[in-house]
Order: structure tokens, then sequence, then C-alpha cells
């Protein structure tokens, strides 16, 4: 038979852990008030515990702190995106309130300079603050090959050429107020010399945003 030092130390971990009957309690407890090495076994029980102890709330700890970052790391891409749409969207209408106080006068191919100074004059007569860019079919071919790069020999061709050319004479208005713009509109849409013209007020922001970047 076991003597009473193995039972007790059979009885050890159950006692560390609190799961003994009274009776037992009792028995290894009065066994330990005059053993000097059933007391150093439960010493080392109880050290070998509490480093499981504190091992399983370092454990815990870094599952909370992977959460926590990885929590952090979604709030941070979701603010980063977040910040990147209200930048976008301040670009697109901050270029949609410019380019509504900007329209074009496509001329004809044969307009005369007395037809030219009559549709500036209506401009001017139109608009408060107005500023007129006359663009040329060679300026607007220059434009065209740098905006093609490599492939930009293909329209050298038209160069100085008024009746093949694709490109017409165009005036650029730019107004303070987009109202005026529906008023010059107007006026000169049936002037002689003046072939088409063009605005952005109901164009697509978001569109008109983008063709500024593809044609800059």
């Amino acid at each position: 038979m076991k003597n009473e030092c193995d039972i007790v130390k059979d009885l050890l971990f159950s006692y560390n852990d609190g799961v003994l009957s009274e009776n037992s309690k009792n028995f290894v407890e009065k066994h330990l008030k005059t053993c000097e090495s059933c007391n150093n076994v439960l010493k080392e029980i109880r050290q070998e515990s509490g480093e499981i102890e504190q091992e399983k709330e370092i454990d815990a700890f870094k599952g909370v702190r992977k959460k926590i970052s990885k929590r952090n790391v979604i709030i941070s891409v979701s603010v980063i995106i977040i910040l990147i749409i209200i930048i976008f969207n301040v670009l697109v209408f901050v270029n949609y309130n410019k380019m509504i106080t900007t329209m074009q006068i496509i001329l004809q191919k044969d307009i005369t300079e007395e037809q030219l100074e009559d549709i500036e004059n209506v401009i001017r007569e139109n608009a408060s603050e107005v500023e007129i860019k006359y663009l040329s079919r060679d300026e607007q071919l220059n434009m065209m090959q740098n905006w093609l790069e490599e492939d930009a020999n293909i329209l050298e061709p038209y160069r100085g050429s008024e009746d093949n050319s694709p490109f017409r004479t165009i005036l650029i208005v730019n107004v303070k107020d987009n109202e005026d713009i529906q008023k010059i509109m107007e006026a000169v849409k049936d002037m002689p010399g003046t072939y088409k013209t063009f605005d952005n007020i109901e164009q697509n922001p978001y569109l008109l945003f983008l063709s500024q970047i593809l044609y800059r």
C-alpha cells in the first residue's frame, strides 16, 4: 500500500485546483503541516500553475491586441477611402464650377474679319466680365499632336490646310457669371460666321472632370 506521502502527492493537484472533498482536503492539510517534502511538491505545482495562467493571460492579451490591430487597420483604410472620395468630389465640383463659365464658339471656315468682329462685340455686350481666346486650326492641331505623342505625325498633312483640315477656328469664351453663357449662346448661335456653339452647363460633372484629365 502507498504510504501517506504518496497518497498526499497524488491529491496535491486536485487540492491546488480546489476540487477535493472536505474530508480529503482536511487530510491533505493535516499532512502538509508536518511534511516538508509534500510542501515542496505543492510549491512546484503552484509555481507551474502560475506560469500556465500567466501564459494564458499573455495569449489572451495577444489575441485582443491582434483584434485591435486588425480593427485599426480596417478603420484606417476606411478613413483613407472616405477622404479620397471627399477630395475627388471636391475637385470634380470645383472643376465643374469653373467649366460652366466657359463656352466654345466654332467658326465657319470662310468667316470674314468683319463677321468675327461682330461676334466678339455681341459676346462683350452680353457679359459683365468676359475673356475671349482665339484658337486657330494649327493651334488645335498642335494640341492634338501633343496628346497623340508618338502618332503625332499622322496629322501633319493637315497643317496649313484650310479645306482638308478637320479643325475649325474656335473662340473660347470665359465669363464670370454662368448665366451670361446662356445669353451669349442665344445671341451668337445664328450669327453669320458661327458654325456651332457648346457649353458645359448640362455636362455630367464627373465625365467633364475625367475628360479634362485625359486631354490635359
